[in-house]
C-alpha cells in the first residue's frame, strides 16, 4: 500500500480539493488560465491556497466532466497537468488525477499521483493493472440511466459497487486500494441524488471506502434553495449530511468552509 495509505482511511472524512486545469468546466473553468494555456502561478497559488485551507487531497482535472463536455486530446491534458505536479510532488499532500485516460494517469503516476479518479464507470484492465503496479488509490463511479429506471438507486448502486468488488478482487487488485463514488449527478434524478445524499451509510458495508462529490451540484442547490452563483450553502450542507452518513473522502470547492463547519461539529480533524 502506499505509504500515505494511513491517511485516508481514519474515522474522520478526509477533504479533497478541486483543482480545475480545464477552461469549460461548469463552475471553475478558465479561471486557472491565460490566454490558452495553463498559468503555472495561478495554479501553484491555487495548490497553496488548498494546501492552507486544510485539504488532505488535491484532485487535479485536465478535462471537465459536466455534461455535454468536450474531450480534451491525451496530450493536452498532460501538458496542462505534469508542470504542476513536477512543482509538487515532493510537498507533503496525496495527488489525485481525475482523468479517464490512461495516458494521462500513466504520465501522472512518474510525477507523484496516489489517487486515480475516473468517472468512466467501467475502469479498463491497463488502469487497473496500472493501479496494482504502482500501488495507487482508485475510485469508481457509478452511473445510472435517466431513461431506464431502478426501482431503488440505493441497492442499484451497492449491486454496482458489490459486482466491482468482485471483479477487482479476482484481477488481485487490494480492495483496501479501492474506493466507490455513488456518481451524484451521472444519471440520476434529483430525487435519487438527495436519496443517496442522505443514505449514504447505505453503501458502507464491509468498511467499503465511500467517495462523494456534492459540491456545487444543481439537484442540491435547488434541494437547499440556494440560489447563489457559487452555491456554498448548498455545498457545505450536502457535505455535512455526506460526513454524518460516513463519506471517507470529500470533494469539495469549497475546502475551508467545510473543514471549518465539519470541526464544529466534531467531525473532522487533520
Amino acid at each position: 500500500m502506499p505509504s500515505v495509505s494511513g491517511s485516508l482511511i481514519k474515522e474522520f472524512p478526509r477533504l479533497m480539493g478541486v483543482i480545475n486545469l480545464t477552461t469549460d468546466s461548469f463552475s471553475d473553468g478558465g479561471q486557472l488560465f491565460s490566454g490558452d494555456k495553463v498559468d503555472l502561478s495561478k495554479a501553484l497559488r491555487k495548490v497553496e491556497k488548498l494546501i492552507n485551507e486544510g485539504a488532505d487531497i488535491l484532485d487535479f482535472g485536465a478535462e471537465s466532466t459536466r455534461p455535454s463536455f468536450t474531450e480534451i486530446p491525451s496530450q493536452v491534458q498532460i501538458d496542462r497537468l505534469i508542470p504542476i505536479l513536477e512543482r509538487i510532488k515532493d510537498e507533503d499532500i496525496m495527488i489525485s488525477v481525475d482523468s479517464r485516460d490512461y495516458k494521462v494517469l500513466y504520465e501522472a503516476s512518474k510525477f507523484g499521483m496516489k489517487f486515480i479518479n475516473d468517472v468512466s464507470k467501467n475502469i479498463s484492465q491497463k488502469k487497473l493493472k496500472l493501479a496494482k503496479e504502482k500501488e495507487l488509490f482508485i475510485c469508481t463511479t457509478h452511473h445510472g440511466n435517466k431513461t431506464k429506471k431502478t426501482s431503488n438507486i440505493l441497492l442499484d448502486v451497492d449491486n454496482f459497487f458489490q459486482a466491482k468488488e468482485k471483479s477487482y478482487l479476482s484481477k488481485g487488485i487490494n480492495i483496501e486500494q479501492c474506493f466507490f463514488d455513488p456518481g451524484f449527478g451521472y444519471g440520476k434524478t434529483p430525487l435519487e441524488n438527495i436519496f443517496m445524499m442522505t443514505n449514504i451509510n447505505f453503501f458502507k458495508k464491509e468498511n467499503r471506502k465511500i467517495l462523494t462529490g456534492t459540491s456545487r451540484k444543481k439537484s442540491f442547490a435547488d434541494f437547499f434553495k440556494d440560489t447563489s452563483k457559487t452555491k456554498l450553502s448548498a455545498s457545505l450542507l450536502s457535505g455535512i449530511i455526506c460526513a454524518l452518513g460516513g463519506s471517507n473522502i470529500i470533494r469539495s470547492h469549497e475546502v475551508k468552509h467545510l473543514r471549518e463547519e465539519l470541526e464544529k461539529l466534531g467531525i473532522y480533524e487533520r
